[in-house]
């Protein structure tokens, strides 16, 4: 069985590793001592220079229990939490958001915000920006939301230099060398990097909310518009189970999980579905016929639950509004959520889309105007999101299983997971009663899979070669010429899109590949997974030998290297058999990244590089 994964790179799904070659060490620190000689040319500045105003003066600072910076009133009741990288530029992207929700929440005193420290993106570079920032309030405390402003500020304008570190002390006003001594021995970043493992955190940005004393909450990443929803929500008072006495779902039980999400059936029962759904989406509303069958069969006889989820992908406005009305029901009356989920598909068939919060105040005889106003109070969509994109979510409707309350995991036939659409009533008939292949199993992690992208033109150049596929070229093709590229191609489809970017992949396979644009819409990066069809010796014969960038485990039987073509702004990503693997001609190619010249310029000037060393053990590289 395989898990199809997303590309462990940049700022999406990036997991913490270490680099330590001789060459790399050698090289970084010489870079710490040039950084250290140019600060010492600025230290004398300082004395007669004076600190710029600080926006964050009158905002209460303090620190977490373990360390970690927190903005804000200590009695607020809501806190919002960023894992984040000064490196990754989706969080430089999203700095803007989260300084908006500090202006108008933090400021007021109406919530709190933790900043938390999560170097993903270079071994070495990420987390020696994070620990100038951490000893910028060392040696000047108070200062960390400024330093962590300026640092954002300088690597998203001039990268992570010697000179850009060196105006970051001077900026500060903060003795050069000291800050350089205190950053050798800065440790925040591991606490915090521990902290964010422990809830899950596999990408930065990543947000969590926590209200009061409860667990943190994942949440997709949230929108200004979000933002008031989030300090005010409405959130599950018990996760006890109350029975429903009226309508068709009577004398079953619901309830709550911790995080909201919405379950129907004795919290006893030893399997759970989760359905990951859309109202306004054609297909969900085909499969209730699905569900209808699965409850009646499965969930009042005990032996399951039905656990539904919102993911509003078809209309922004619709799918959210339909998803709010949903969970605001439950606000008034839980037992009645159930109903409100069949008029709500039901409204969805005929395209009644306006006023449904009214219309189903008044057909289940709740409180019109409480309903409406709680609408303006409702994350559980954000809350599902979130939790449906690290369980390969990427369409509706998507199925996934429970075990006796436990993680989420797929449902498999045979060898082949259910990742795509939503298993039929006759399958999970067959996993119920245990009379076929259906089966329940966590995904198994590879990044060789046969349902990538099946695609060689790296190696033909056909139609173009890197760093041009299918015609579309980095710096050069609009986004939207992009997408109606691939939109034309055939077998592809187009699984999700947002502002900015789109993911893609094989016709009933997973999402494999993504296309992105900078803030002129123009396509700054292509990501491909690849079936595994192309292997690094063909690579060399096609393009020669690359630069070395780094390795990463993956798995006990994978290890990711990295290598990078300059010339053709082109990464490619190699798997060898575990740490104790070696490369030979034979290692399949399974993933590249093509860039514009500007970005692969800035990768080359922030990594730390050797040569080609043959066909030589994955230790060999990275030791």
């Amino acid at each position: 069985m395989a898990r199809y994964s997303s590309i462990v790179s940049c700022c999406n799904c990036a997991r913490l590793g270490a680099l330590s070659n001789d060459k790399g060490l050698n090289m970084y620190r010489a870079i710490k001592t040039i950084f250290i000689a140019l600060l010492a040319l600025v230290s004398a500045a300082l004395v007669n220079s004076q600190p710029a105003s600080d926006p964050y003066a009158d905002i209460p600072k303090s620190r977490a229990e373990d360390g970690a910076f927190v903005l804000g009133q200590p009695e607020a009741r809501v806190k919002l939490i960023e894992f984040s990288d000064f490196l990754c530029t989706s969080c430089q992207n999203y700095k803007p958001i989260i300084e908006t929700f500090i202006q108008e929440y933090v400021e007021t005193g109406q919530a709190q915000f933790e900043y938390r420290i999560y170097p993903v993106i270079d071994p070495e570079l990420s987390v020696r920006s994070a620990s100038l920032v951490e000893c910028a309030d060392t040696q000047r405390p108070g200062q960390f939301w400024r330093a962590r402003d300026l640092m954002f500020g300088l690597v998203s304008t001039q990268g992570y230099t010697d000179e850009s570190i060196a105006e970051f002390a001077a900026e500060l006003q903060i003795d050069p060398l000291a800050l350089s001594d205190c950053a050798d021995n800065a440790v925040q970043h591991e606490i915090d990097a521990r902290y964010g493992l422990s809830l899950g955190a596999s990408a930065t940005p990543s947000l969590f909310v926590k209200y009061g004393d409860s667990a943190p909450t994942p949440l997709a990443l949230a929108l200004p518009e979000h933002h008031f929803a989030i300090v005010n929500a409405i959130r599950p008072s018990s996760t006890d189970p109350v029975q429903i006495n009226h309508g068709r779902y009577a004398g079953l039980e619901t309830f709550r999980r911790a995080d909201g999400g919405f379950v129907l059936g004795s919290p006893d029962a030893p399997i759970t579905i989760v359905a990951f759904e859309d109202f306004l989406c054609p297909h969900c509303q085909h499969y209730q016929t699905n569900v209808d069958t699965f409850v009646e069969e499965y969930v009042r006889s005990g032996a399951a639950q039905f656990e539904f989820r919102f993911y509003p992908l078809v209309n922004p406005q619709y799918s959210t509004a339909f998803a709010k009305t949903a969970e605001c029901v439950a606000a008034q009356n839980l037992t009645q959520f159930w109903d409100a989920h069949d008029l709500l598909f039901e409204f969805a068939r005929r395209g009644t889309l306006d006023d449904i919060a009214g219309k189903v105040a008044d057909l289940l005889d709740l409180d019109g105007n409480a309903l409406s106003a709680c609408l303006d109070r409702s994350i559980q969509f954000l809350v599902d999101t979130q939790l449906g994109q690290p369980a390969f979510v990427s369409g509706t409707p998507a199925v996934r299983a429970r075990r006796n309350g436990g993680a989420l995991e797929l449902i498999y036939l045979g060898e082949q997971p259910i990742d795509r659409g939503a298993p039929t009533i006759f399958q999970l008939r067959s996993l119920m009663e245990n009379s076929g292949e259906a089966s329940i199993g966590p995904p198994q992690l590879s990044l060789i899979n046969e349902r990538f992208l099946a695609d060689t033109s790296l190696l033909t150049g056909e139609p173009c070669g890197p760093p041009c596929w299918q015609g579309i070229v980095p710096g050069q093709s609009t986004l939207a010429e992009a997408l109606d590229i691939v939109n034309a191609l055939d077998g592809i489809a187009v699984m999700q899109q947002a502002e900015g970017a789109f993911q893609f992949g094989k016709v009933n396979g997973p999402p494999c590949c993504q296309i992105s644009a900078d803030e002129t819409q123009v396509v700054s990066a292509i990501i491909l997974q690849f079936a595994p069809e192309m292997t690094v010796g063909e690579a060399l014969e096609r393009h020669g030998e690359p630069l070395f960038f780094r390795g990463q485990p993956y798995t006990d039987t994978e290890a990711i290297l990295w290598f990078y073509y300059p010339d053709q702004f082109t990464m490619i990503q190699v798997i060898v058999p575990g740490v104790e693997g070696a490369l030979d001609a034979n290692s399949p190619l399974v993933a590249a990244y093509y860039l514009t010249e500007l970005d692969m310029s800035d990768a080359l000037e922030a990594g730390i590089f050797s040569p080609w060393k043959g066909y030589v053990s994955y230790r060999e590289y990275t030791e």
